[in-house]
């Protein structure tokens, strides 16, 4: 299995960001800048980013080191910590709010939700998301035929199946957002985040850099050289509680 160790450098190149909307969503829940805010799952600090640049009081949580450095060094005002969604490295009662974006489907859903409710203060507000191209957005279905071209069935959305321990945890409420968004980006980052996928990486295997090139040479045909711009169209999944 991929490793996000050796991944930093495609995804810190390529990953995009989470549509404002999302944010905003968060701000209509209860999430205010005094809260102390735990962001587990945190990668190089991507979803902590706007919290972090309005004054929101930021900690972060990663089992990858060289993930964690990359928001250390960009974002040194909030703290970052390696540790598991599994076994927080925190005491009882220490956040406001825990958020985990497109990173949740790698932990044990029951362990990390146990864990969230013990971090979390009384009345505390839980966000997980995750984000994925829509069905019929044509990058994605070139990305698709791509797969089905060398015998790998379409790699299945990281959220997909829902969230039925979400449901079971026995929150005090509990709420789904599904946030649209478009955006552009161009072909050179959208292919350092092809290429920072750990899903890709595991199901390709050693046949991984010949989707890569595929894929480059298809985009190339459907938008031309150089390093055009390309048109994305994603789904939000927004799941919220509070505890």
């Amino acid at each position: 299995m991929t490793s996000f160790d050796t991944l930093v450098t495609e995804y810190d190149a390529g990953r995009l960001g989470y549509s404002n909307d999302v944010y905003n969503t968060l701000v209509a829940f209860g999430v205010v800048p005094k809260h102390a805010i735990l962001d587990i799952g945190c990668g190089t600090g991507l979803a902590s980013a706007p919290l972090i640049e309005n004054g929101y009081n930021v900690t972060g949580v990663d089992p990858s080191e060289p993930m964690l450095a990359v928001a250390k060094e960009r974002y040194p005002e909030a703290k970052w910590v390696r540790g598991t969604a599994e076994a927080l490295p925190f005491d009882a009662d220490s956040f406001d709010v825990a958020i985990s974006a497109q990173a949740f489907h790698h932990a044990d859903p029951r362990a990390g939700i146990a864990e969230i409710k013990r971090v979390l203060r009384p009345r505390g507000i839980v966000a997980i998301w995750w984000k994925s191209l829509m069905s019929d957005d044509p990058i994605k279905q070139l990305r698709d035929s791509i797969a089905r071209d060398m015998g790998i069935a379409p790699l299945a959305s990281s959220w997909r199946g829902g969230f039925r321990d979400f449901y079971s945890a026995e929150f005090s409420e509990t709420a789904v957002r599904v946030i649209p968004w478009s955006t552009i980006v161009t072909l050179g980052k959208f292919l350092h985040y092809e290429r920072s996928r750990k899903i890709v990486r595991d199901e390709f295997g050693t046949n991984a850099s010949e989707y890569f090139e595929r894929l480059e040479a298809r985009l190339r045909e459907t938008f031309g050289e150089g390093d055009p711009i390309l048109p994305l169209s994603y789904t939000h999944f927004l799941y919220l509680a509070k505890i």
